[in-house]
């Protein structure tokens, strides 16, 4: 799962966007990063092999984790860490190193590159100028060794692979953030311990339960970019999220964990404690339910899908499908590559990502960037209008028939950029009522001669494969499900349920959704290490899902009852 030999660039727009000239010129770690990168593209000229594009980035991090657990303090801390990453091509863009390694020339064989900092550049300018020309240095020459064994493949390549270049041509932009204030860089840890303490305790309501943590991560990104066709790109990018998990067994031992999350770009704008306590309250509630509930056999039938559910649905098994740079090559399945102009939802659905979001339903959203690690300004893409498919999620690597980027590259520490979405929008034309949707369920059951239909509450997470190598297929893991009775009897919660299926054949029997958008707010892992995302949907009524039962556990539930010791 999960790349022009001239500097001249199709529109320039110089300095557009730049906040505060005095203050940038006045940050160290830039004038410093920027400084290395034009001597070292430089320097490197004189190879035989010279790189025709760097870049070099910088994420300096800030990060606070708090966690507690029944009402007892875990951890406490506080990081500074700063990591620079360097991206050489060399060749051209019909061929570089980027060829057949899409990816990035960022995992060597000594694992994942990048250059740890010295975090104080005042006193440190010469160690940190000295780590960032190792980590260069080190990057050229596995560039090279990479470029070596692209010229090789192309002599025995498949001729049908696509014939779009591999490095667009982009415009210059500069943007420039100052640094945050002191005070919103940190939290007042002792406030932050009392409440999350308060939180978890309440998870003691009920011994059954084997986990009951509460979390609080605060994290501050300053990400300076600056390449060798003039960007210069500086942002600050803050995270507060609280994450409470409960967790029971069943008696046949099987695990069953829920989560609650609340996200804030600061945390004074975090939920007050009695929200985030009546929902704890809620969620022991369905564990204690969970762990007596009966397990579900397999099914095929229709079922619908919460907001929450179907965000994480259509982020997994639609949104990767929808990152450009996988169809660079035929190593991926290219799912929906062919299909542009042709019906792929039905035609009330409209689907965006667009990372200039910060806000949706009243919720603020993790996904929003200003500008992509490629130091390309964010755009918002239409990619489904009226159920056609219009657009990928584009970086400076162009496909066939979409030769320009829209601002989607992304990655974590080490990593080199590729296709990533960011805030994941599915919205229709022709919302129904949740009154509509359930009877329509109940409806579909009974024309399928289904004794009951199911109601995908909460999931937790999904896997999906889009490469060649496997099965192009899904898995969706649901928390809560529910069977909702065609004969009036009340709704059954059940578990252990899978979500399983290949993606044109569950897109094809999506009927329509709801009026009741729910943001889902995440971090998704793959080929570029962890970025942040948010999925907004609502709920969705789907003709036909299938299912099958969770692995059983060979753990068996402990003997002995949890202790619990109040606290003093």
């Amino acid at each position: 799962m999960k790349g022009i030999k001239f500097i001249c660039i199709c529109c320039i727009l110089g300095m557009t966007g730049i906040h505060g000239v005095s203050a940038q010129s006045g940050d160290n770690l830039l004038n410093i990063l920027s400084g290395e990168l034009n001597k070292h593209y430089r320097e490197l000229q004189g190879e035989k092999l010279p790189p025709y594009y760097m870049n070099y980035r910088i994420i300096d991090t800030r990060s606070t984790t708090i966690i507690t657990s029944f009402g007892t303090l875990r951890d406490n801390q506080s990081r500074h860490t700063r990591v620079m990453i360097p991206h050489i091509r060399l060749g051209d863009t019909t061929l570089d190193n980027y060829k057949y390694y899409p990816m990035g020339s960022e995992v060597t064989e000594s694992g994942i590159s990048s250059a740890v900092l010295p975090i104080d550049d005042g006193n440190n300018e010469d160690a940190i100028r000295q780590e960032i020309w190792m980590e260069a240095s080190s990057r050229y020459a596995f560039a090279v060794d990479i470029y070596e064994r692209t010229k090789a493949q192309t002599k025995v390549n498949v001729k049908n692979e696509d014939k779009a270049p591999y490095f667009s041509a982009a415009p210059v932009e500069s943007y420039y953030e100052a640094p945050f204030p002191a005070d919103r860089l940190k939290v007042d840890a002792e406030a932050w311990i009392a409440r999350l303490k308060k939180i978890s305790a309440l998870f003691n309501e009920n011994m059954n339960i084997m986990q009951g943590d509460a979390t609080l991560t605060y994290d501050v990104e300053r990400r300076y970019f600056v390449d060798t066709e003039g960007r210069s790109v500086v942002q600050n990018l803050p995270y507060a999220r609280v994450m409470i998990q409960g967790n029971v067994m069943a008696l046949d031992g099987m695990r069953l964990p829920l989560y609650l999350s609340y996200f804030a770009y600061d945390p004074a704008d975090l939920p007050s404690d009695e929200q985030m306590m009546a929902d704890t309250r809620e969620m022991i509630k369905t564990l204690a339910a969970l762990r007596e509930a009966p397990v579900a056999d397999p099914y095929t039938g229709p079922a619908l899908l919460s907001g929450a559910a179907s965000g994480v649905f259509f982020h997994e098994i639609f949104g990767h499908r929808l990152e450009g740079q996988r169809m660079k090559t035929d190593e991926d399945g290219q799912t929906f590559k062919q299909m542009v102009g042709e019906n792929v939802l039905a035609p009330d659905f409209q689907v965006s990502d667009d990372p200039t979001l910060t806000s949706y339903a009243g919720k603020e959203l993790n996904g929003h960037y200003k500008f992509d690690d490629q130091g390309i300004r964010a755009e918002r893409v239409n990619v489904v209008v009226d159920g056609k498919l219009r657009d990928f999620l584009m970086t400076r690597v162009p496909i066939d028939g979409f030769p320009k980027t829209n601002g989607h590259a992304r990655a974590s520490d080490g990593f080199d950029p590729v296709s990533r979405q960011s805030n994941l929008c599915i919205e229709t034309k022709a919302p129904k009522t949740q009154q509509e949707l359930r009877a329509m369920l109940i409806e579909e059951a009974k024309k399928q001669n289904k004794e009951y239909g199911y109601f995908f509450k909460e999931v937790t997470s999904g896997l999906t494969y889009t490469g060649t190598s496997s099965t192009n297929s899904f898995n969706v893991t649901p928390l809560v499900v529910y069977r909702v009775y065609t004969d009036g009897r009340p709704d059954e919660l059940v578990r252990g349920v899978i979500l399983i299926g290949t993606p044109l054949s569950m897109f094809s029997n999506i009927v329509c959704a709801g009026d009741d958008p729910s943001v889902f707010v995440g971090i998704c892992g793959a080929e570029s290490g962890g970025v942040q995302v948010t999925a907004i949907s609502p709920t969705i009524l789907v003709n036909k899902v299938e299912t099958q039962r969770t692995a059983k556990s060979s753990v068996l539930p402990p003997v002995l009852p949890r202790v619990y010791v109040p606290q003093k």
